[in-house]
């Protein structure tokens, strides 16, 4: 399974983030999938990376010329395709995954998000994706989300589109058991 990971890259990222990241990569790998990512090596991006790579893990990038020119990519990593803009980022990452896992991130990371959630509500796709909601990061976004559903704006349906863990090993299985059914 390629498993594609939404997450922040800042440096500035709590321990508590990075490890797990960290240990989703090392799950990622031992469970014998592949990571797809934002292609960079600092924060969150960086963290989960190693994590895959230390375990012997195949790792796939798709990072942004401009982020390669300021080089932030990571350069262990086994394949990276550079794009020239954030659509194509998004796109690169999305026909190459069979399953998504959201960390903790800013801008980038719930633009990311929104959009594969949003896919899935037009049907464009039928995979999953799981919040790990590392120190209840996502608890606020998922308290919006099931307002819309509450306000009536998204269908109760909607709430299945997505799973939630605080676990990383368990967020792999969570997909492992969605893409299975």
């Amino acid at each position: 399974m390629n498993i594609a990971v939404f997450c922040g890259s800042s440096r500035r990222s709590r321990d508590t983030y990075l490890s797990a990241a960290q240990t989703l990569g090392n799950a990622i790998a031992e469970r014998g999938h592949t990571l797809v990512y934002g292609g960079g090596r600092t924060g969150l991006m960086g963290a989960v990376a190693d994590g895959a790579l230390d375990r012997g893990g195949e790792v796939k990038g798709v990072i942004l010329d401009a982020f390669i020119r300021h080089d932030v990519h990571h350069p262990r990593i086994q394949e990276l395709h550079s794009v020239s803009d954030m659509r194509a980022r998004k796109a690169g990452l999305d026909e190459r995954a069979d399953g998504f896992v959201a960390l903790p991130g800013g801008l980038g990371t719930l633009e990311e998000l929104a959009e594969i959630l949003s896919f899935r509500k037009l049907d464009i796709h039928r995979r999953t994706l799981v919040f790990l909601n590392t120190a209840d990061f996502f608890d606020p976004l998922l308290a919006q989300l099931e307002r819309a559903v509450r306000e009536g704006f998204d269908d109760q349906e909607t709430l299945g589109y997505f799973a939630v863990t605080a676990d990383p090993v368990e967020a792999v299985a969570l997909l492992e058991k969605r893409a299975g059914s």
